[in-house]
């Protein structure tokens, strides 16, 4: 059986982590003195240490075990000697003896529910002047702090913390506090937990997704990043995939999709059915659906920006996890006090066995494509096809503290998706086979280097650079025609950030950004022999201000900012102004309006349905300002909050409108399919969310109304409904957790899809020899309402001490309903040679089980 690429690799990972799950020997008790164990540690981690003499004389100490981390090694002679070591930069280390009445401190805020870091909370001493708040991880550190005094935590929202200054005495890791927010009112964080835990809304528009503490999701035996975002409303897609995702009506190329900060032109695994970004990695997920902060742009539509860990582990932990669809593992490992190393890979286990679930995956993704569409027999032969498809993901991230205010990040990752299928026709006499392929790759990498010059001033630097490619091979075993395909993007950046967090926790940003994106699309065809290669470059250069000012005792956050865009290539500039409001009422209450203007300059087209086997038919292209314009985009959106008693209701209005759009970036396949003009789009629409939770329950009802229209001047009729014009949209769900236990079921529904039918009479009409298909007006008819419901569960159970294992199982479409995604129509030859009008439809998946294990140290 063949092993490829991404096998091998994810193998070795695997091989790789079970070592680091044994624990080291035990220390052995011999008595040494501290002055013999401290010139052993200066040698092995390449320390200083700096101390009088006659503090450390005469103290013996047990023989440490030095394959410990160094900042374990400090902890434990901390404890063991009565001394204070501390850092003054990455190598010199001082030790002093403590002085009786004054320690130093430090801490890190969380929060209860969400565990996201509190950033901005004041910590006080109540017997002195002394102060700090909290930073972007929540830490705070405070030196020589009177032993027995109050300190006293605050933070806007959230119950004020009292204790006696020695329960945070310095420690590594430092003591974690878990606030409690206040249920009477809304904190800055606007919205907690929406429908399940880990989901939040904040002041500046942002809805944060923390994925290592998400709740269960109905459907899913594992988190999956792009699904997740669709359980919120306004977020649709169409045709069940996570590579074409609508945000209030904007077509999946509109949305800037980022990892660690670096753009992604590719998002899905198994050509758009999962996400292509392993979970385990991915700490947290910010949304903007409007007003999104100004350092984001290249969207005309939303943005999706996935965050892996920004610190050192704490100690060695990961895990292996198996489901029906792929195999994978990842290990978050502490190097040395300086250097943590992140891990993961997945991949498809379709080699080595065929499940139901890929199965209905496969049926789903290939059905109407050229892996499909084939003639088993003929009356001169027999033909037959054999497929072969794969998938992985391979995720490195390497951090390193040069020092206490210094670190530097390395960022990799590869996704790829393989299909070859060959094509076999038989006859008495002779046979004849070829194989055709679609390969999908996409390869990112980045370094950064993050500074704290202070407590209130940070900055960041990035250079990263991604590759995308799209490729394939059509071979006709009849005509021994050969098609040749490609898409490939190459965009390098560079990205510099500045923060300032200055007076009542308000904050101002700013930076510059430069890309330069390259893009060619090549068609080789060689009977008749054509071929055809373009390539584009643009450089854009951006700069951004943004600013968040917290008045009226915090009742009111205004978040204001601008963004420029330069683009050389055509002598333009862009101006985007940004703003958010968010207006706190009293007894839970609140109002917020938003409003945004963005651009972007690559889109994606169709040219034929049948391009790249008919599978991934969109290539990316860049803006010419000829017949592919920059896209421009305004939006505004009003409104209402309440959280109060364990209750959630959100009610927001929006207007939107979209120009520069383009009839090949739709996806049209009626009368439009080959026409090529510039056009716009409107949509208006009301979200709205409804959420109920006690101790074991949290039931939620999210519905979405929205009317989206284009405007094509140059067609007739210039108005007429969007493709993407679903009007209502609504999902019912529940989820219940009991110690171990968690299950989760839910109803989705939505309108059917916009369809064009042909016409009554006279539907073929031949044009210079040319049967074609005669359409009524564009989008007028609805295909039938969409429903689905899923479900799933999960069970956690411990294996041995540092081991735990979860068992999940899901089930989507359990009703096995048959939902039309979508309609189109061809014109074929019957048996008595007549042209006929042939509807094809493409289906849902049907009733799709999935259980997965994990086993977790």
């Amino acid at each position: 059986m063949k092993i490829k690429t991404g096998g091998i690799s994810l193998l070795i990972i695997i091989f790789m982590l079970f070592p680091f799950g044994n624990q080291v020997c035990n220390a052995q008790e011999k008595k040494q003195s501290l002055l013999f164990v401290l010139e052993q540690i200066e040698e092995l981690f390449e320390v200083r240490f700096s101390y009088a003499t006659q503090d450390i004389e005469n103290i013996e100490v047990n023989t440490p075990d030095y394959t410990n981390t160094l900042n374990f090694l400090l902890e434990t002679l901390n404890k063991t000697t009565g001394l204070q070591f501390r850092f003054i930069d990455g190598r010199y280390i001082t030790i002093t003896r403590y002085q009786e009445d004054f320690i130093d401190i430090c801490g890190i805020l969380i929060d209860a529910e969400t565990l996201f870091p509190l950033e901005g909370a004041t910590i006080q001493i109540q017997e002195t002047s002394q102060t700090t708040i909290t930073n972007s991880t929540g830490n705070f550190v405070m030196q020589n702090v009177p032993k027995k005094a109050t300190i006293q935590i605050s933070y806007v929202g959230y119950y004020t913390y009292r204790s006696n200054s020695f329960t945070f005495q310095e420690s590594n890791p430092c003591n974690t506090l878990k606030l409690k927010p206040e249920i009477s009112e809304l904190q800055d964080v606007v919205l907690q937990n929406i429908f399940a835990k880990g989901i939040q809304k904040n002041k500046d528009g942002a809805i944060t997704l923390n994925v290592e503490n998400f709740g269960n999701l109905p459907g899913l035996t594992e988190p999956d990043v792009l699904l997740m975002i669709q359980s919120l409303p306004g977020i649709i897609s169409a045709d069940e995939t996570v590579s074409n995702i609508n945000i209030r009506g904007g077509t999946t190329d509109e949305n800037l999709i980022l990892w660690d900060d670096i753009r992604m032109f590719q998002n899905g695994h198994f050509f758009g059915l999962i996400s292509a970004f392993n979970p385990y990695l991915t700490k947290k997920i910010t949304l903007y659906k409007n007003g999104t902060n100004a350092r984001y742009g290249e969207s005309v539509s939303g943005v999706v920006a996935m965050h892996s860990a920004n610190d050192i582990p704490e100690e060695i932990s990961g895990g292996v996890q198996l489901n029906m669809i792929n195999i994978g593992a990842f290990a978050e490992i502490p190097v040395s006090n300086k250097l943590g190393l992140y891990v993961s890979g997945r991949r498809s286990i379709i080699d080595f066995i065929e499940t139901p679930t890929y199965n209905q995956f496969f049926n789903r993704i290939f059905q109407n494509t050229e892996v499909t569409n084939l003639q088993n027999t003929s009356e001169t032969g027999i033909f037959s096809t054999e497929e072969d498809f794969s998938f992985y993901d391979i995720n490195l991230k390497a951090i390193y503290k040069a020092t206490n205010k210094d670190s530097f990040h390395v960022n990799f990752l590869n996704i790829d998706n393989q299909l070859s299928f060959t094509e076999t026709f038989s006859t008495e006499i002779t046979q004849n086979s070829e194989t055709s392929d679609l390969n999908q790759n996409s390869l990112a990498g980045g370094i950064s280097w993050n500074r704290n010059w202070s407590d209130k001033l940070s900055t960041n630097a990035l250079v990263y650079n991604t590759y995308y490619i799209l490729k394939a091979s059509n071979l006709d075993v009849f005509s021994n025609q050969q098609l040749f395909q490609s898409n490939e993007v190459l965009e390098t950046g560079v990205k510099l950030d500045a923060s300032l967090h200055w007076v009542n926790n308000n904050t101002f940003t700013t930076g510059y950004q430069f890309t330069e994106t390259g893009i060619s699309n090549t068609q080789d065809v060689n009977i008749p022999r054509f071929r055809s290669f373009v390539k584009e470059v643009l450089r854009n250069h951006s700069f951004f201000v943004s600013n968040t000012f917290n008045i009226l005792s915090s009742n009111t956050s205004i978040t204001a900012g601008v963004r420029t865009n330069y683009f050389p290539k055509f002598s333009k500039l862009l101006i985007e102004p940004r703003l958010n409001v968010h207006q706190k009422l009293g007894n839970g209450f609140a109002i917020e309006t938003t409003f945004e203007q963005k651009s972007q300059s690559i889109t994606q087209r169709i040219d034929l349905q049948s391009d790249f086997l008919g599978v991934e038919k969109r290539r990316w292209v860049l803006a010419n300002e000829d017949n592919v314009p920059i896209e421009n985009s305004n939006q505004f959106s009003l409104g209402l909050l309440y959280q109060k008693n364990n209750w959630l209701i959100q009610l927001e209005g929006f207007l939107k409108k979209v120009d520069g759009i383009t009839t090949a970036n739709q996806g049209f396949q009626n009368q439009l399919q080959f026409v090529r003009t510039i056009g716009s789009y409107e949509a208006q629409g009301i979200e709205f969310i409804l959420n109920k939770k006690t101790k074991n329950w949290s039931t939620w009802l999210s519905y979405t109304y929205t009317s989206l229209d284009y405007t094509f001047k140059e067609l007739i009729p210039s108005n007429f409904p969007h493709n993407a014009n679903i009007p209502h949209q609504a999902t019912l769900a529940t989820s219940y957790s009991w110690n171990k236990i968690k299950i989760s079921s839910g109803i989705s529904w939505h309108s059917g899809k916009p369809n064009t039918v042909p016409l009554n009479e006279n539907a073929i009409e031949i044009i210079n020899s040319i049967p074609s298909i005669q359409y009524a007006n564009p989008n007028q008819e609805q295909l039938d309402d969409y429903f689905r419901v899923d479900i799933s569960a999960e069970y956690s159970f411990s294996i041995s001490k540092n081991i735990e294992g979860k068992i999940n199982a899901a089930v989507l479409n359990v009703t096995d309903r048959k939902n039309i995604l979508n309609t189109y129509f061809a014109i074929v030859e019957n048996n008595q040679a007549e042209l006929t009008i042939n509807q094809i439809d493409q289906n849902s998946l049907g009733l799709t089980p999935n259980i997965s294990l994990q086993i977790l140290f």
